[in-house]
């Protein structure tokens, strides 16, 4: 199942992990994307420009924008992802089926996305 959102989120910055938690990863300057072994952090469309749409589900379902930003892997041992905002608001809550799970993000613009696909392997 595909689910969406529109969100405009504080520091147009959103937080990708299992249920549980997970250890944010260090920010690089200059970088869209980062990642640790239980995170994934990435940049969306400014929030005092208007919302970004987020589609995240099966990577075989969801139809994907032009830019393959990142491929790499979460560790989901709940099997549950939940996709939060820097002030640990919880945004949406997407089950898996593996305690690691291949993270697809998609951007239609490779430095102000308003719209971005995360596909789950």
């Amino acid at each position: 199942m595909i689910r969406r959102i529109r969100v405009s989120p504080v520091n147009s910055l959103l937080f990708l992990m299992d249920a549980k938690g997970g250890r944010a990863p260090d920010p690089i300057w200059g970088q869209m994307i980062h990642s640790s072994p239980s995170c994934i952090s990435f940049a969306c469309f400014p929030e005092v420009d208007g919302p970004t749409e987020i589609a995240i589900g099966p990577a075989g379902e969801v139809q994907p924008e032009p830019l393959l930003v990142f491929k790499g892997e979460l560790e989901t041992p709940s099997r549950m992802i939940v996709l939060e905002t820097a002030e640990h608001e919880r945004i949406l809550d997407v089950p898996v089926t593996r305690e690691r799970t291949i993270v697809h993000l998609w951007y239609s613009h490779p430095k102000w996305p308003e719209k971005i696909v995360v596909g789950l392997d």
